[in-house]
């Protein structure tokens, strides 16, 4: 019976397989499909006429122009038999001097009559249209096959090796994406919801999407900014994790598609992260569990992703439970004990993960390191310890060298209107003392809570499940102990009264209540490091982390109780469903209750000038005059064979006296200019209105090149980043092979 029982299940496992193999064949036959121009002539009578008849996939129209002045219209297309969802497009504004633009559109169903739309002034003149096709479609099917296949592929394999699991282990496997799926609801419709920050990061997007179609890595100014001028927007402000969007809107997914696909790839590791943390820390599964669904469903995390679109922020809270993780066995690990000198490793990677998402959470999570260093600085200053915490500051510094030392050279390199928000007075944006006790979080969109109170405020605050699990800290933390407690659950205790203290502090600096002005306005110093984080609510983000501590703390000490008629599981599953009960409540009020949501397809109708507060724009230069433009040229210089693609411009020049040729780059430090011939450098500096400006002598004449290339350190911060990444990435497999290998033997 057993061996007709295993014929069956590899009867059906090589089904399946053949199954998967045949949907991915499919889709790799579809790459190697005809593509390129379907349609393309100056004669553009077919394309606005009659239309052309088309099979479902992701095209794109090109229109070639010519125009002056402003407000020139836009273009698109169009289905006769048009059904609903048949064509997703946007239409693509023009803008004068570009002289062409795309609009990617997707047919999901063919058509006999597809047509381009013109809405363009009488002072546009077309030059041509052309349609095109490429493999875009099929590598989407491919994408989603790949997927599909890979979870169905692990659920099976959990199913299969059912006996080999604990009970825990496949509790966890399954509850921990349940809970990332509660918090992915808002993702899991076909626009996406308009928070504050949405058009900017799905401008920051294409614009890293843009730069790794041209080959420009690693990336420091995207080309695609401000008209084709340029933005530091990924040295001030890294973009390390957005490559999975970016790469999704080259496989060929709309704007719109990868952004959601990306926050819910957010939601995935938010998930995992905290629940490898916490479980890791408290060496239970239950508790990991609990923290989990406490982080994953937090009030304030999914306000910044949804209410607020702040992407960085969210990212950024990815890996701060890394940072619980690493510090909690730093501080109550024997010193002694063998191998505990490389306990830098998680907090460096939860660093590391902060660093290249949010300057300003790494700024507060660095904050509330240093003080619980000086708390806990009997411990601090133990030879071993402090020699971990000096690995740490000096392998995160080393790790991430690559964006650390581009940014603090542009920085000390000029000044950018960043600095205007030092003199910010940010009190009155704290919250209120009733918003600490606000359970019921709803999708309220009012910040000014001042003038407007609780009426429509944000969701900002603790929530109902977190705050309770503060109050059962409060209740438990000496009942459980006794008078003679355990070593282990002695630290504990302390650990959470730090994480209660340290949480407390965070709280008071989250409201209106923490003198902010006072320290603006007592000196410079402290005027440049309040101001530029513009509202106190943001810390929220220490305010959850550290309540979800002091929960699994908490449940930790629950679990080895006797509450008598409750047991400490069911305890933590009362929890458990309790931050599922109000997260639910939170994002289905976000689905029915925020009134504003777009659908972007084609990147290009967002425009290049979405960059918020301009906040990374060199002092002087304004976005009025970054426009599509040729460069301009000082008396007695003429330009040949001008060409300008991306951060890199060509030109042969001619100069009758000592002049200049101001080129439509916004200037930062890094740029380079040469004679190709010759080889010879040519000064570069800042122009008017912070424009790259050449200086050329009387009498040259010859081919120049004028591109972006960084600092030549930079190469050397990138090298030693990565030196250090591959050496210790090498060196932690051979240990782990080297382990294996002695339990086998």
């Amino acid at each position: 019976m057993l061996k007709k029982t295993d014929f069956r299940i590899k009867r059906n496992i090589r089904v399946l397989l053949c199954v998967e193999l045949l949907f991915l064949l499919i889709g790799v036959a579809g790459l190697f499909r005809e593509s390129g121009v379907i349609v393309g002539s100056e004669d553009t009578s077919q394309l606005l006429g009659e239309g052309v008849a088309l099979p479902a996939g992701v095209y794109t129209l090109k229109l070639y122009y010519d125009a002056e002045g402003t407000e020139l219209g836009n273009f698109g297309v169009a289905v006769d038999d048009d059904m609903y969802k048949k064509l997703l497009y946007n239409d693509v504004e023009l803008y004068a001097g570009a002289s062409e633009k795309e609009c990617q559109f997707y047919l999901l169903n063919s058509t006999e009559h597809l047509r381009a739309t013109l809405n363009v002034s009488d002072a546009v003149e077309i030059q041509g249209m052309e349609l095109c096709t490429g493999p875009e479609g099929s590598r989407i099917y491919l994408f989603w096959v790949i997927f599909i296949c890979l979870s169905v592929n692990a659920v099976l394999f959990v199913y299969h090796k059912r006996d080999s699991f604990s009970r825990e282990q496949k509790l966890a496997f399954f509850s921990v994406p349940a809970l990332a799926l509660v918090a992915s609801l808002p993702v899991l419709v076909d626009y996406t919801t308009l928070g504050a920050d949405c058009i900017f990061h799905l401008a920051r997007i294409e614009a890293l999407t843009d730069c790794i179609r041209r080959g420009e890595l690693p990336v420091r100014i995207e080309s695609l900014w401000l008209a084709g001028h340029g933005y530091a927007n990924s040295i001030f402000y890294a973009d390390t994790w957005l490559f999975l969007p970016a790469l999704l809107r080259i496989l060929g997914f709309s704007v719109n598609g990868a952004y959601l696909i990306f926050l819910a790839a957010v939601n995935i590791a938010t998930a995992w992260i905290s629940y490898i943390s916490f479980s890791k820390c408290f060496r239970s599964r239950p508790v990991g569990i609990l923290g989990c669904a406490l982080y994953t469903l937090a009030p304030y995390r999914l306000y910044n992703m949804y209410n607020r679109a702040a992407v960085g922020e969210f990212l950024a809270m990815v890996f701060l439970p890394l940072l619980v993780w690493g510090f909690y066995k730093i501080y109550t690990e024997d010193p002694e004990k063998k191998g505990y000198l490389w306990n830098w490793v998680i907090p460096v990677l939860g660093f590391s993960g902060v660093i290249q998402s949010h300057n300003l959470t790494c700024e507060m999570a660095g904050f509330f390191v240093i003080l619980l260093c000086l708390i806990l600085w009997k411990k601090t200053f133990r030879r071993r310890t402090f020699l971990v915490l000096c690995y740490t500051v000096g392998m995160t510094i080393l790790i991430n060298a690559w964006i650390l030392v581009p940014l603090l050279d542009l920085m000390s390199a000029d000044r950018y209107y960043l600095g205007n928000n030092a003199n910010v007075l940010i009190q009155d944006r704290g919250i209120l003392l009733a918003q600490i006790f606000y359970t019921l979080q709803a999708s309220g969109v009012s910040s000014r809570y001042v003038e407007n109170g609780m009426i429509g405020a944000e969701p900002i605050g603790l929530g109902a499940a977190l705050l309770a699990c503060q109050i059962l800290w409060l209740m438990v933390r000496k009942a459980v102990c006794g008078k003679d407690p355990a070593l282990d659950e002695q630290k504990e205790r302390n650990a959470g009264d730090t994480g209660f203290a340290l949480l407390v502090i965070a709280l008071f600096m989250s409201t209106r209540y923490f003198p902010w002005n006072a320290l603006s306005s007592s000196s410079r110093v402290l005027a440049s490091l309040v101001g530029p984080l513009q509202f106190p609510t943001r810390m929220t983000t220490i305010v959850t982390i550290l309540g979800v501590f002091v929960a699994c703390v908490m449940g930790r000490k629950v679990l080895r109780s006797n509450l008598g008629f409750l047991s400490g599981k069911a305890v933590l599953t009362f929890l458990v469903l309790a931050a599922v009960l109000f997260g639910s409540y939170q994002v289905d009020n976000i689905l029915f209750e925020r009134e504003q949501m777009i659908r972007v397809y084609s990147g290009q109708n967002m425009g290049t000038t979405a960059v918020l507060g301009a906040e990374y724009l060199p002092l002087g230069a304004e976005i009025t005059h970054m426009t599509y433009h040729d460069a301009v040229l000082s008396e007695g210089i003429s330009a040949e064979d001008y060409q300008k693609n991306g951060l890199a411009v060509t030109a042969r020049i001619t100069a009758t006296k000592d002049g200049y040729m101001d080129l439509p780059l916004l200037y930062y430090k890094g740029y380079h200019a040469q004679v190709m011939d010759t080889g010879e450098a040519l000064p570069v500096l800042k122009g008017d209105n912070s424009d790259v400006r050449v200086l050329l002598p009387a009498g040259f004449q010859g081919e120049i090149r004028v591109w972006y290339g960084g600092m030549w350190y930079w190469r050397v911060a990138e090298g030693l980043s990565v030196a250090v990444g591959l050496f210790f990435l090498v060196y932690y497999a051979l240990r782990c092979l080297r382990r294996k290998r002695m339990r086998m033997g």
